[in-house]
């Protein structure tokens, strides 16, 4: 449409000052607004799209000057031109709705006409290819296979449409949370209640928080069909590819035996590789506490000073006696609000990092329940918030902005695997800082390899203006090496001294 105005103003030449040049302009800004008002109807119809087109051509047209650029604008040629453009775009349009056609064949070919998901043909052509793109390119991707517990009797106890406004509602939350961590992460029906999801690019790891945050959604929505609550639960089992699969059929087989594992275990679970998720386990049976490990800056002198206390969350096991990194972090925010109080009771540092999954970051009540704690009297001075795992741009730039709004930062972590970089590089331009984690391996002096992963994301931190964490210092020769960098900020690890239960009230 820029370009329609250009040529307006091109063809008009030295008459811009005109009555007719004048004209021209209102009507055309009168066709755009019907245009902008009436969009949706006149993307969807062709006539309505053709008798636009010609109107813009009768504008420009017949508002040309008689005279220009040696050629004379007759009413004759202005009708020939119109003619010539109406018979273009009916030609164009005949195309154009052929096109429309097969894509409307091609999407019910792939589609499930019910849920609107891709279907089992669909799936079947994109695993291949996913797969090979997988063995090509050596990343990872994950299959996971779900089924809806005990659908039949879903059927039996209210009906068959029921039961099928279910699936459809159980496919539309699932697509709605696979679409906050990734655009690629795509689900399939594949059956009667059977659903695949295929996470390119993602490892077993990777994917664990993204099925649990699938199996909370279901788990605590209450599905409803002409007033009757309809309890639903799922079953999933995953697994990544490996190097033995030969197809993806090996690899669906093991995701399917870790569905078993899942249905074995009682249902309304979720298996990755034949270990059990102990996510219905009754949380508040459980021992719970946030340990607390220091993050350090620099002071004038060269000495090190306590910062920030990051909140490490743990576990006691009754077996070892023991506190221990717990399997599963699902750990509801009202508890974990009670357990950064509890941390903060007799610290002297009120500044506190703490992590949320990607389902508690979206999540609006979530937030809003942070936001309350933080402001509260019990609240800490400062609050971090470290993302493990980063949502997509949009959605992530919506919640940052809400807890910038409330003097709240954001840090991501985890940013050392490359096959992200890209996705990482985006969101610096949104969050308040990065965090890199280094393994040293016990050994006495900083290698060179770590370095060098050190001065690379302290030249992206500094040059997006973030702060910068290096985390994982265990030796001094780290710490002389990491204190010369001037793009590090702060440094945190076991050389400061391991995370430790803090100081209770009695």
């Amino acid at each position: 449409m820029l370009k329609f105005i250009d040529l307006m103003v091109i063809d008009h030449g030295n008459n811009l000052q005109t009555q007719r040049f004048g004209v021209s302009i209102l009507i055309m800004l009168f066709i755009l607004l019907l245009i902008w008002n009436y969009r949706h109807q006149i993307e969807s119809h062709f006539v309505l799209r053709l008798i636009v087109c010609v109107a813009l051509a009768f504008d420009f047209w017949f508002t040309l000057p008689v005279h220009l650029n040696g050629l004379t604008v007759t009413l004759s040629v202005s009708v020939q031109a119109v003619v010539m453009f109406f018979l273009m775009k009916l030609s164009t349009g005949n195309q154009q709705a052929l096109w429309e056609h097969n894509v409307q064949l091609e999407h019910l070919a792939n589609h499930d006409r019910l849920t609107n998901t891709k279907n089992y043909g669909a799936y079947q052509k994109d695993v291949f290819n996913g797969f090979g793109v997988a063995r090509t390119k050596q990343q990872p991707l994950t299959l996971a296979i779900l089924d809806i517990d005990h659908f039949k009797l879903i059927n039996d106890a209210h009906g068959h449409l029921a039961g099928n406004k279910v699936l459809v509602d159980v496919a539309n939350l699932l697509k709605k949370v696979l679409i906050q961590y990734n655009d690629a992460y795509q689900l399939y029906r594949t059956g009667g209640e059977e659903f695949v999801i295929i996470l390119p690019d993602c490892t077993d790891t990777e994917a664990l928080p993204v099925l649990n945050h699938c199996w909370s959604a279901i788990h605590n929505t209450s599905f409803s069909y002409e007033k009757q609550q309809i309890k639903v639960t799922i079953s999933v089992g995953a697994t990544e590819i490996i190097d033995m699969d030969k197809s993806a059929d090996d690899t669906y087989e093991r995701a399917d035996k870790s569905l078993y594992i899942s249905k074995k275990h009682g249902r309304d679970a979720v298996t990755v590789n034949g270990k059990v998720s102990d996510l219905t386990t009754n949380l508040e049976h459980k021992r719970y506490i946030y340990f607390t490990k220091g993050v350090y800056g620099r002071n004038d002198d060269g000495t090190q000073k306590r910062m920030v206390n990051d909140l490490l969350l743990r576990s006691f096991d009754p077996k070892s006696q023991k506190w221990v990194i717990p399997a599963q972090d699902y750990l509801g925010i009202d508890m974990r609000i009670t357990l950064m109080k509890d941390a903060l009771i007799n610290s002297r540092n009120r500044m506190i990092i703490v992590t949320l999954s990607v389902a508690d970051f979206l999540n609006s009540d979530v937030a809003h329940k942070v936001v309350a704690f933080f402001n509260s009297a019990d609240g800490p001075d400062q609050l971090f918030i470290e993302l493990k795992q980063i949502p997509t741009t949009t959605l992530l730039k919506a919640m940052v902005d809400f807890y910038h709004k409330n003097k709240i930062f954001i840090m991501l972590s985890k940013i050392n695997d490359n096959r992200h970089f890209e996705k990482i590089a985006t969101s610096l331009k949104y969050v308040d800082g990065v965090k890199l984690t280094v393994h040293a391996n016990n050994e006495v002096k900083f290698p060179l390899y770590l370095r060098k992963d050190v001065q690379f994301w302290g030249d992206i931190a500094k040059k997006a203006q973030v702060i910068f964490v290096v985390d994982g210092i265990d030796n001094e020769s780290m710490v002389t090496w990491l204190l010369s960098q001037d793009n590090v900020n702060y440094l945190e690890g076991d050389y400061f001294g391991k995370a430790v239960m803090p100081l209770l009230k009695d």
